[in-house]
């Protein structure tokens, strides 16, 4: 070469060339020897594929993924707000695993919430595992990182008497529907709530003589699919016999293709239900107007639990009443037992073993009066 080095050039098994320059001729001889035969068994990737930027990989991997559309809206939110500003101009073979620690850190210190970065980082994974799947870089930086631990809140649930005010403040087009949300325990998305027809969705299908309903489809905000969130999603949801006359009346006065629950404004009648609108007009001012009387006669604002609570709602008076949590795991078509263990303390003989123990201590401490 004009500028003194030497250039060795190997191609791979598709006709691409690739070179090195080295100052000494038995360098460039050296890894022309070392390259060859790794080209030639196509094992060895384009070593220049990993000075692309971070972002162009991004475009790459983002147009390419087959996944729900309001899971492509959360996961564009999280890569704009925590993951390109921090990683946009980076070139993908310069980041190491120490670097993807610090943007853990530096993501805490900016104030970001625990799911926040386990979300960011998880997308970040992603990107990077199929970086190393198309030979994009030799091994992914996202292992062993350390991440915020996430708090695991008790589940919000109503009592009875504060279940029983909301319902009354409810407009009556909502009363059934919530009263199927406290005793199905089905979620916004899998239930007849807002995406069943009359004719096909789970109210329907209802086997009216076994109080059965099914739980077999699931909702966006555009419109109902055919098959639920997972697997233990399809299942039987057992309904009280007043509750099912509740969801007859509803639906007796409905054309067969209708909506079960759909929006009743003046003007925007019969569409189909948005969960954050249906929150705003509907539950929260529902929640906020509730009121109950506690054990000491005192009237007391209900808590200000989302609709979502009405799934807790109904697995903890389940669980309250011996139902086992086995049972409870099908019925809120829970795919891993651990969620569903979330209840174990409500079960009435839940430490019953651990009191009986103590009971039985042959001499108890005691304190001298």
């Amino acid at each position: 070469m004009t500028s003194g080095k030497w250039q060795a050039t190997v191609r791979n098994r598709s006709g691409d060339r690739f070179s090195e320059s080295f100052p000494l001729k038995a360098q460039a001889r050296a890894w022309g020897i070392e390259m060859e035969p790794q080209f030639a068994r196509g094992t060895m990737r384009d070593p220049r594929a990993g000075e692309m930027a971070f972002r162009e990989w991004h475009d790459r991997w983002w147009n390419a993924r087959v996944v729900e559309p309001h899971t492509l809206r959360g996961d564009a939110s999280s890569i704009k707000n925590h993951v390109l500003p921090y990683w946009a101009e980076w070139e993908m073979r310069a980041i190491t695993r120490m670097d993807v620690q610090s943007w853990i850190r530096s993501l805490i210190e900016k104030g970001t919430g625990p799911a926040a970065i386990k979300r960011a980082y998880n997308l970040t994974s992603s990107i990077m595992r199929a970086a190393v799947d198309d030979d994009v870089i030799a091994v992914s930086p996202c292992r062993s990182i350390d991440l915020p631990p996430i708090a695991v809140k008790p589940p919000q649930w109503f009592t009875l008497d504060q279940a029983q005010s909301i319902l009354d403040e409810l407009p009556t087009a909502w009363k059934t529907m919530c009263l199927l949300g406290f005793y199905t325990g089905l979620r916004w998305g899998d239930s007849p709530v807002c995406t069943a027809t009359a004719s096909t969705g789970a109210a329907r299908a209802c086997s009216w003589w076994r109080s059965t309903p099914r739980a077999a489809s699931r909702s966006t905000p555009r419109a109902p699919k055919e098959y639920p969130k997972s697997s233990k999603s399809r299942r039987e949801v057992p309904l009280p016999p007043h509750v099912l006359e509740a969801l007859e009346r509803h639906i007796h006065r409905l054309d067969r293709d209708a909506l079960v629950f759909t929006t009743i404004t003046k003007g925007r009648a019969g569409r189909r239900l948005d969960d954050g609108n249906w929150r705003r007009q509907t539950w929260w001012p529902a929640v906020d107007a509730a009121c109950y009387f506690d054990s000491d006669g005192e009237q007391q604002p209900v808590p200000h639990y989302p609709p979502h609570s009405m799934r807790h709602t109904c697995a903890s008076w389940l669980t309250q009443k011996g139902v086992s949590l086995y049972e409870v795991q099908h019925l809120l078509g829970h795919e891993s037992f651990q969620t569903t263990q979330r209840y174990a303390h409500l079960q009435p003989d839940a430490h019953k073993g651990v009191l009986g123990a103590w009971q039985r201590l042959d001499s108890p401490l005691v304190i001298a009066a």
